[in-house]
C-alpha cells in the first residue's frame, strides 16, 4: 500500500490504547510502501520504534477547561488544525488515524479534525477515527463536558465537536456493539468499520523465565504487604487495575465459592488503580482481604513485572506470571475490547469469569468457546451486581456458598475436567487466525478498497440521545 499513515493520540503514556497503537504501527511496517508518523502530545510518554517517526504536538494533549465561547473554540480548532496540516505530507494518499477523540479529552480536537477534513476534501486523504470508549458509558464528567465546554450548555454543538462528520471522514469500532451505537447516533453504516484488536501472539506463546524466582518474589511482596500468598495454593490472575468497572468484588466471591468447594485456590491482581475514586474503591477491597485473611495479593505489578516484552534487569513478564497461574479471571462488566479473555489462551492457559454478551458475540462468531463463563450469580435471591459496593462487601459472609457452586458448576467442571484442554487448544487456534497481530493490515487494506471518497455529500445529522438512553439503562 502507497500510504502515508498518521497515527494520533492524545499522548503516548502506557495505557491499552497505546498498546493498540504500537501493535498497529508494528503490523503496517512490514508494508515497507507504508510511511509511518505517530502525532500526539510527547511529554507523557514517547514512542521509540524503527521507522515510526513521531511528531510532538502538545495541543493534542489532554485539555479540559472551558473556553468563554464558540468563537474562542473555533478559533483554537483553526489554529490546531493549521499546525497538523503543515505535519502532513499529501504528495501520495494519506490517512490520519486518530485514536478516541469521541471520549471528549479535548474539546476542539474533533474539529480541528472536522475542519482539516473539510480543507483537504479535494486531495486523496481520509481521516479515520477509532472508537475504544464512550464518553456517554459511566464517564459522566465528560459527558458534561462535551455539552458545556463553551461556557454553556449546547448540546448540538457538543455532538459536533464529539462526532465529525465530512465526506473522508470514517469511523472504527473495536466490537459490533459499538459499530451498532455509531450508527445510533446517525453516522451511516457505510462508514463504520470494525477494526477490533489484535493481540500479539508471538508474545504470549513465548517460552516463561525465572518462575520459581517469580513465585519466591511473590511470597516476599505478600508478606511485605501484609497479604498471603503460598506458592502451594492454585493460582487464579486477573492481570488487571484495581478499578470499579473490573468488578473486583464479585472476583473474590468467585474465589470464595472455589475454596468452599475445595479449598486451594489464591488469588493474584497485578496493579492498583490510580485515581481517587479507584484508590478508595481498591482500598475496601484490600481492607476486606487482609481483615478476613483472604488468600489475594494486589499490586506486585509495579515491583516484580516489566511493562513490555522485554523482562528487566531483576524483573519477570507478564508470560512468567501466566505460566504459574491456573486460569485467567475476569468478572468485568464493561470492556472496550476485552483482552482479558484472549490473551491468556495463547500462553496456553485457562480463562474464566462473567459473561459479557456484547463482547462475547464477536468471540464466539469466531469460533472461540465460551460456555463455561457465567451470566449471573444470585446472591439472597439477588443478582450480585444490583448491590451497592457496600453490600457487596457485606455479601461475601453471608453468601450461600452451596448454592454458589452449583451456580458456578460449568465453570469449576471447566477447571477440573481435562476436556479443558480441547477448548484451550480450539481457542488458541481461533485467536491465532483471527486476532494476529497480522490482521490489522489485512483490515486496513479491506478499508482503503472500500472508503471511496464520494463526488456528491450530504452531510448527516448526529444525535447522541439515544446513545446516552442505552448507557443510563
Amino acid at each position: 500500500m502507497r500510504l502515508n499513515y498518521y497515527a494520533m493520540h492524545y499522548h503516548m503514556k502506557q495505557c491499552g490504547v497505546r498498546t493498540v497503537i504500537e501493535d498497529i504501527l508494528e503490523a503496517l511496517s512490514k508494508d515497507k510502501e507504508i510511511k509511518l508518523s505517530a502525532m500526539y502530545d510527547a511529554r507523557k510518554g514517547q514512542i521509540r520504534m524503527k521507522g515510526v517517526r513521531s511528531i510532538h504536538m502538545p495541543e493534542l494533549g489532554y485539555s479540559e477547561g472551558n473556553f468563554k465561547n464558540k468563537d474562542e473554540l473555533m478559533r483554537k480548532a483553526r489554529v490546531v488544525k493549521e499546525k497538523i496540516k503543515k505535519k502532513l505530507d499529501l504528495s501520495r494518499p494519506c490517512i490520519i488515524h486518530a485514536h478516541n477523540i469521541g471520549i471528549f479529552k479535548s474539546c476542539y480536537l474533533g474539529m480541528a479534525l472536522q475542519l482539516l477534513a473539510e480543507d483537504l476534501e479535494d486531495e486523496e486523504f481520509r481521516i479515520i477515527l477509532q472508537h475504544h470508549d464512550f464518553a456517554e458509558e459511566n464517564r459522566p464528567a465528560n459527558l458534561k463536558y462535551m455539552f458545556t465546554c463553551t461556557g454553556k450548555t449546547d448540546k448540538k454543538l457538543g455532538n459536533q465537536l464529539a462526532y465529525p462528520i465530512h465526506k473522508n471522514i470514517w469511523y472504527c469500532t473495536i466490537n459490533s456493539r459499538d459499530r451498532k451505537l455509531l450508527n445510533k447516533i446517525g453516522i451511516p453504516k457505510n462508514r463504520i468499520f470494525l477494526y477490533p484488536n489484535a493481540i500479539d501472539t508471538d508474545f504470549f506463546a513465548s517460552r516463561p523465565k525465572d518462575t520459581k524466582i517469580l513465585k519466591q518474589k511473590l511470597k516476599d511482596y505478600a508478606e511485605k504487604n501484609n497479604y498471603r500468598f503460598d506458592p502451594q495454593r492454585r493460582i487464579l490472575t486477573s492481570p488487571l487495575k484495581i478499578l470499579k468497572r473490573k468488578n473486583i468484588t464479585e472476583t473474590l466471591l468467585v474465589l470464595k465459592a472455589l475454596n468452599h468447594a475445595k479449598d486451594e485456590w489464591q488469588l493474584l491482581i497485578t496493579l492498583e488503580g490510580t485515581s481517587k475514586s479507584d484508590a478508595e474503591y481498591g482500598k475496601r477491597i484490600k481492607d476486606y482481604i487482609r481483615k478476613n485473611n483472604i488468600p489475594a495479593t494486589i499490586g506486585f505489578g509495579y515491583e516484580l513485572l516489566s511493562a513490555g516484552e522485554e523482562r528487566e534487569k531483576g524483573m519477570n513478564n507478564i508470560i512468567d506470571l501466566f505460566n504459574i497461574s491456573e486460569a485467567i479471571i475476569t468478572t468485568s462488566v464493561q470492556e472496550g475490547f476485552g483482552f482479558t479473555y484472549v490473551e491468556g489462551w495463547v500462553a496456553d492457559k485457562k480463562v474464566i469469569g462473567r459473561r459479557l454478551p456484547y463482547i462475547f458475540h464477536d468471540f464466539e462468531a469466531n469460533g472461540i468457546d465460551l460456555k463455561h463463563f457465567y451470566t449471573e450469580l444470585k446472591v439472597k435471591g439477588k443478582e450480585f451486581l444490583r448491590y451497592d459496593e457496600a453490600d457487596k462487601i457485606r455479601m461475601l459472609d453471608k453468601a450461600d456458598y452451596d448454592k454458589l457452586t452449583q451456580q458456578l458448576k460449568p465453570m469449576i467442571d471447566f477447571l477440573y475436567s481435562k476436556k479443558s484442554d480441547s477448548i484451550i487448544r480450539n481457542n488458541k487456534r481461533q485467536i491465532l487466525k483471527h486476532y494476529a497481530k497480522d490482521s490489522y493490515r489485512k483490515r486496513l487494506s479491506e478499508f482503503l478498497k472500500q472508503a471511496k471518497i464520494p463526488e456528491s455529500w450530504s452531510k448527516p445529522t448526529i444525535d447522541n440521545n439515544e446513545i446516552i438512553r442505552i448507557f443510563k439503562r
